[in-house]
């Protein structure tokens, strides 16, 4: 199954700021491309392009500027060599990418592999597309190492489905829409977690439960021994197996905000004062055999704390570029 994914991030780039992306190639693949970009559409300015070439086994940098390609470089030092040999088609992979002071270090699968130039301006990297021959996206995070890391901890854990990191804690008004779609066994579920300050204590656990249940559950952890709450089902089931949602978060003063497909769903009320600070993204574990293709992540900042409109971002027809 081929797949593509697609998101605007969350605050602009800097110097210190690191990208990591894991991704799962078809079993044929010729190609995997990661675009750092202007915008989500497929001929946008680029400061990084990286093309993962299968065949044989390099790493290809490039940049897009004013609509035209630069000069791509493909060689690494040949120390690397041994870890290019893990470009297999078919597998999970790795890819880091930290931002220098004047260029990009790539790592891929926990080594360093190259550097490339950086040529354009880091205010115009406000996109990441993944492509080509995809077959699942695993992780798209943004995180900070300089001047402190944030957030604190950043282990990766192969249990969850998807991850979305930000470098900055969370301001009342940020939106984030998430754009997937539900398939295999209709009897499982989702859950989607943010956790405080990397721990396993979730600050919001959203849970899509489908047949027999049809249900929406709200809940959070009461204390570091991670007992649940009472639950929040209210609300109706706006999610159907094998068709594509939109999700809309609104991250207001005092509450989740949530949205499907264009009209406002429900609310989860923060359980904690400045909940925000300790939120940094979020992730998907997915339960009973349900799968979840997610194809987009766009953040938007609406300077609008109690999120006034922010239903309209989920609709089907609203693009965010």
């Amino acid at each position: 199954m081929l797949t593509s994914f697609a998101g605007t991030l969350s605050c602009p780039v800097a110097s210190g700021h690191v990208f990591h992306v894991r991704a799962k190639s078809i079993d044929d693949a010729e190609r995997v491309d990661i675009g750092f970009q202007a915008d989500k559409t497929a001929d946008a300015d680029a400061v990084l392009h990286l093309s993962v070439r299968y065949e044989d086994q390099r790493i290809v940098r490039n940049a897009r500027l004013g609509g035209q390609w630069q000069q791509p470089e493909q060689h690494c030092d040949p120390s690397t060599s041994k870890v290019l040999q893990r470009i297999v088609t078919g597998k999970v992979f790795t890819v880091y990418v930290l931002v220098g002071d004047q260029q990009f270090h790539v790592a891929f699968e926990g080594s360093a592999v190259c550097t490339y130039p950086i040529k354009g301006s880091l205010a115009e990297l406000r996109a990441i597309t993944i492509t080509k021959d995809v077959h699942q996206v695993l992780s798209v995070d943004h995180r900070q190492s300089f001047p402190y890391p944030f957030p604190a901890l950043q282990g990766t854990d192969d249990l969850y489905y998807f991850s979305n990191d930000v470098p900055k804690p969370f301001l009342p008004g940020h939106i984030i829409i998430v754009t997937a779609i539900p398939f295999g066994n209709p009897r499982g579920g989702f859950i989607l977690k943010f956790n405080e300050n990397g721990s396993k204590r979730q600050a919001l656990h959203f849970n899509p439960r489908f047949d027999p249940h049809y249900v929406v559950v709200r809940n959070s952890h009461a204390s570091d021994a991670l007992d649940f709450r009472q639950e929040e089902r209210s609300g109706g089931f706006p999610f159907i197996i094998d068709q594509q949602f939109k999700l809309a978060i609104g991250l207001a003063e005092q509450e989740f905000l949530f949205a499907v497909n264009g009209s406002r769903f429900e609310t989860y009320g923060y359980k904690a004062p400045r909940q925000l600070d300790v939120l940094h993204g979020f992730r998907i574990e997915c339960t009973g055999g349900l799968q979840l293709e997610v194809t987009a992540v766009d953040h938007y900042y609406s300077g609008v704390p109690n999120c006034a409109g922010f239903e309209e971002y989920s609709d089907p027809d609203v693009e965010i570029v």
